[in-house]
């Protein structure tokens, strides 16, 4: 057995990171560091000038949430990273001139697989309902196809549940013969930094960041090397000597290392700057000859393995099967019980026959191409299409989740975020491709609150769960939240802030709770008036990623136009029209609506009523000390649906026969003419 060193590199756009880890996975990863003393020279190029194919897979390793990617969205993904690796990709007009003479075209060809590692035909895409989230190390030996037949890209929800980390893949040697672990021979990219359907607006290194993961792949590093402070290099000589990653829109020149005049190449796709677009030759001929090299890639192109896998054109019948996927729903995204989900067929030009099953829907089964169907309940539904033709057949299968009905949400007048069930009612609006998300970084109180790590060219809205607001007084309430937000004292000003909106339950139509009428498209510039701006939401004032502490968090207090009534989500619409790297951290907790300057739910102490026992089993004890009028008393459950409801004068306690309620947290309501009082109550058996 050879000896080697297998470097480890993880991509972060946002917070730029690069690690090298020995490959013994059963051992704790110890931290080591390759530095070159060599420059590299090539001296087998695969193929002269001819353009070579990979076959590839898509794993998409999913729980039914979004990471569960379209077809489309990777016929995207795969589309953006051929034309990289073709020099075909139309970003390269700010290449500065004195690195137009090195740009290099790699000739390198992504196609899906059309046959799997047990002979039958794929479309090259494997959706894993797995529990497994992103972590390196295993990933191959839970998924993988064979790596000497197929490049093995994964798609996940997140790496090792950390959100910043946007990538992460092997750097392979081109040394001849080096063996490498089964494990160590992937790529892995969360699902909304891939292709441009999340992110690629306005940001386009995240359109690149499956270009700058499969270029480890093939034996590129960083242009910095594996260290910082200009001691290491690439092993590349037309990529000048550079300090460290670049971050955001560099200014040519950006010199560092004595490499003027020139400078940094800041362009480079194995930098990571906002407008990296390039390859040299250098690079191109470290990467042909890697396929050439290493002992895994170099079946990877040979007409056999093409014949193989199916990505050579003349396998007709594979070729001609049609592919299944399927879109849903409306602009937004929203959709709800009791209201038509339209889906239509996206992907195959050359299916005959379509049928769906709708798991819950009405219909149940259709063989229309454009079906219309409603669900009667909220929650996760199975969604699968099978098209065919005289060729064969193609599956999909998909879990989209249906909200409540307006109406039938009402319980609670607070959003803290505690409740994972009750997050779920939580929707998103992303214009370009940033996403809330909810956290335990920090939180005000509890353990969790809704984080936004970014301030680049961006738009992002979420809506709360409905709030009723015939609850409370129509004249005097509030909004109220809590709100913690590092900015960095370096960096262009965010031309932007927070706006909050408000609109009906699954309804497009949104207003402006604060300043002029919401002014429609997402991407609309903010406007003095429109939005808390964010230095008078500044908590913190830090260059690092912000964690608040329990001291950096502030109140912020909206009076609620009394034109606005009954069942509404409110919005919190952070946006910045301009790049900027300011923002570090945003976060928001404890969201109220406020009567007067009391909230409902604090309205409890004044009824002066208990339930218990809490957690309860079988039977539940509400207890009013004061002597009520005829009061309303409900049981809702998290979605809002009414499980328990009396009308009566209670003079001491009501017991309730809880024995036939699932498990779960439920609201208790007790309300009259004079109060409404909640309290949250947990059936546990």
């Amino acid at each position: 057995m050879k000896n080697f060193t297998i470097n480890l590199i993880i991509l972060n756009f946002l917070f730029a990171s690069s690690v090298s880890a020995q490959n013994n996975w059963n051992q704790n990863c110890g931290v080591s560091v390759q530095v070159r003393t060599s420059q590299f020279q090539p001296d087998t190029i695969v193929n002269g000038d001819s353009v070579i194919v990979v076959p590839t897979v898509f794993h998409i390793l999913t729980q039914g949430g979004a990471e569960n990617i379209s077809k489309s969205h990777v016929y995207r993904a795969l589309q953006i990273l051929n034309q990289d690796f073709n020099r075909q990709n139309s970003d390269t007009f700010d290449i500065p001139s004195p690195f137009h003479p090195v740009r290099g075209n790699p000739r390198i060809e992504f196609r899906l697989a059309r046959i799997d590692p047990q002979g039958n035909c794929t479309d090259g895409i494997d959706r894993i309902y797995t529990p497994q989230e992103g972590i390196y190390g295993n990933l191959y030996d839970n998924f993988g196809w064979n790596h000497t037949k197929y490049l093995n890209i994964y798609i996940v929800k997140w790496i090792e549940n950390e959100p910043l980390r946007s990538g992460l893949a092997y750097l392979a040697s081109i040394d001849s013969g080096q063996t490498q672990p089964d494990n160590s021979d992937f790529i892995e990219a969360p699902y909304y930094v891939i292709g441009d359907g999340f992110n690629g607006f306005l940001a386009p290194q995240r359109s690149h960041l499956l270009t700058h993961e499969t270029a480890h792949n093939l034996g590129l590093n960083h242009v910095w090397g594996a260290l910082s402070g200009c001691t290491d290099d690439d092993d590349v000589t037309d990529t000048p000597l550079q300090d460290d990653a670049s971050t955001s829109y560099p200014v040519f020149p950006e010199i560092s290392c004595n490499n003027g005049p020139n400078g940094d190449m800041f362009n480079n796709f194995e930098d990571y700057a906002e407008n990296i677009n390039m390859f040299t030759e250098g690079q191109v001929d470290r990467m042909r000859t890697c396929l050439a090299r290493n002992e895994w890639r170099t079946s990877l192109w040979t007409p056999s393995n093409l014949t193989a896998t199916g990505v050579d054109s003349t396998l007709v019948p594979c070729q001609n099967i049609p592919i299944a996927d399927f879109g849903y729903g409306n602009f937004s995204g929203l959709l709800c019980t009791d209201k038509p989900v339209q889906f239509y067929e996206a992907a195959s030009s050359n299916a005959n026959s379509w049928n769906w099953e709708f798991v819950g829907g009405n219909p149940a089964l259709s063989t229309d191409t454009f079906p219309s169907v409603i669900f009667a309940d909220s929650g996760l539904h199975r969604v699968t299409l099978i098209v065919s033709n005289s060729f064969g057949l193609d599956t999909v299968e998909k879990l989209i989740r249906i909200l409540p009905a307006p109406a039938n949400y009402n319980a609670s007048m607070t959003e803290s975020f505690e409740d994972t069930i009750l997050n779920e009612q939580i929707t998103q609006w992303n214009a370009l491709g940033k996403r809330w998300s909810i956290t335990n970084l920090a939180a005000d109180s509890g353990n969790y609150s809704i984080r936004l790590d970014s301030s680049l060219k961006f738009f992002s809205t979420f809506f709360t769960h409905t709030f009723d607001l015939n609850q409370v007084t129509s004249t005097g309430r509030t909004l109220e939240f809590r709100v913690a937000l590092g900015l960095s004292p370096v960096g262009a000003p965010i031309n932007g802030g927070l706006r909050v909106t408000w609109k009906r339950p699954c309804e497009n139509e949104r207003d402006q709770m604060i300043g002029n009428n919401y002014r429609g498209a997402a991407t609309s510039a903010l406007h003095p008036g429109e939005a808390l701006v964010p230095d008078s939401l500044r908590t913190a004032v830090t260059n690092a990623v912000f964690i608040p502490t329990a001291n950096q968090w502030k109140t912020i207090s909206l009076t609620i136009p009394d034109s606005i009534s009954g069942e509404v989500q409110i919005g919190f619409d952070w946006g910045s029209f301009t790049p900027t790297n300011k923002l570090k951290g945003l976060y928001i907790d404890n969201i109220k609506v406020k009567s007067g300057s009391v909230a409902i739910e604090e309205n409890n102490s004044a009824l002066n009523w208990k339930i218990f026992p809490n957690p309860a089993s079988d039977e539940l004890i509400i207890s009013i000390e004061n002597k009520l009028k005829e009061s309303n008393v409900a049981i809702l459950d998290v979605t809002g649906k009414l499980i328990f409801n009396t009308v009566e004068k209670v003079n001491s306690q009501l017991k309730v026969n809880t024995s036939g309620f699932p498990n779960g947290v439920y609201f208790v309501q007790v309300q009259n003419d004079q109060f409404t009082g909640i309290k949250k109550v947990v059936i546990a058996k």
